[in-house]
């Protein structure tokens, strides 16, 4: 994972936010990108803004991590627009889905809805795999370039996404 500098990007919402954090598809990179709110400081710190600037009109936001990720194909893209989370699984809870070329039934590890049938969730497994195997399962997914309009991250990501992202968090695709 590439080190994201302090002072790397910050986002800035005028209009007050009670979301922590905001996630943003970064399609020519192939990266998930992570917000964490920053003291407004932050922005003066780092960028020109005129004297009369309030910082605690806004929400700020600055880059703290970044999880490789593929997303929808051609065939199948991946929405635009700016959604929040609706609803979040447990850490490791499976999900059966029927969205894949090659086989009828797969499943995954943990997801977070961002609207719909659009998901970021994690690598794919036949399903015969549950959630005590699949660990130590070769996931289906090795080698796609592609989803059916998902996010897909690795499973370690999703976990950290599990335990920090809530429900309501904004995701601009």
């Amino acid at each position: 994972m590439k080190k994201v500098m302090e002072n790397d990007i910050y986002i800035a919402q005028k209009r007050i936010s009670t979301e922590n954090f905001l996630l943003k598809l970064n399609r020519q990179a192939h990266q998930l990108e992570v917000y964490k709110k920053a003291d407004g400081q932050a922005l003066r710190k780092n960028y020109s803004i005129r004297k009369d600037f309030v910082p605690c009109e806004y929400t700020i936001y600055e880059k703290i991590k970044e999880m490789p990720c593929l997303f929808g194909r051609e065939d199948s893209p991946t929405p635009y627009g700016v959604f929040d989370i609706v609803k979040k699984s447990k850490v490791k809870e499976e999900y059966i889905s029927g969205y894949h070329k090659k086989y009828e039934r797969i499943k995954f590890f943990g997801y977070l809805v961002i609207f719909e049938d659009y998901f970021i969730h994690s690598d794919l497994y036949m399903d015969r795999v549950t959630s005590e195997t699949f660990e130590q399962a070769e996931p289906i997914s090795n080698g796609d370039t592609g989803t059916a309009g998902c996010i897909r991250v690795s499973q370690k990501n999703v976990e950290w996404l599990l335990e920090n992202i809530e429900v309501g968090t904004t995701v601009i695709l």
